[in-house]
């Protein structure tokens, strides 16, 4: 058995439990704040249930890939012969930052998704017609706030690895 492979197994499951749980609960609790407070809409509201588990599901699968830069940066630090600190401090440390990274990032992403859509449907009250129970316009706006998450997953992801202490590599030309 690779101890390591199982080690770091270990770790990967820990942190997209602990993360996504956090992070899911963080976006529910927002939404209720923000739009069942403010609207007075129904918890047992189906158009807002689509509504809901559209910006759910794009906070999960937009924080899917969060735990391989979380690893990488470990792994640097831990294979970097000049480290002399405390990898368990800067792992979290570094899931602090990504963390951090990852919620202004999902809330600009549904912010804007929303917006837009809202923007290019101006004789329509989206958040009126969805306490009314409107099912097509809850489709609709999932549908956005979802294909954009499923737009920008690669290029979030490309700039947390920017923040993983690689190696200096010399350029020649």
């Amino acid at each position: 058995m690779n101890k390591e492979l199982f080690f770091y197994s270990l770790i990967e499951i820990s942190i997209s439990l602990v993360l996504g749980v956090a992070l899911m609960y963080i976006f529910y609790r927002l939404l209720y704040f923000f739009l069942i407070k403010k609207y007075d809409i129904s918890i047992s509201n189906i158009a807002f249930s689509i509504y809901s588990s559209s910006i759910l599901f794009s906070t999960a699968y937009l924080i899917s890939g969060v735990k391989s830069p979380i690893l990488n940066s470990l792994r640097m630090l831990r294979d970097n012969p000049e480290y002399t600190g405390s990898i368990v401090i800067d792992g979290l440390k570094y899931t602090f930052l990504f963390l951090i990274i990852m919620i202004l990032t999902i809330s600009i992403v549904i912010f804007l998704s929303v917006k837009l859509y809202t923007y290019m449907t101006r004789e329509i009250d989206e958040f009126k017609e969805i306490k009314a129970n409107n099912i097509a316009v809850a489709i609709i706006m999932a549908t956005i706030i979802i294909s954009v998450s499923v737009l920008i997953k690669e290029s979030l992801y490309l700039m947390l690895e920017t923040f993983v202490p690689y190696p200096e590599i010399r350029r020649y030309f």
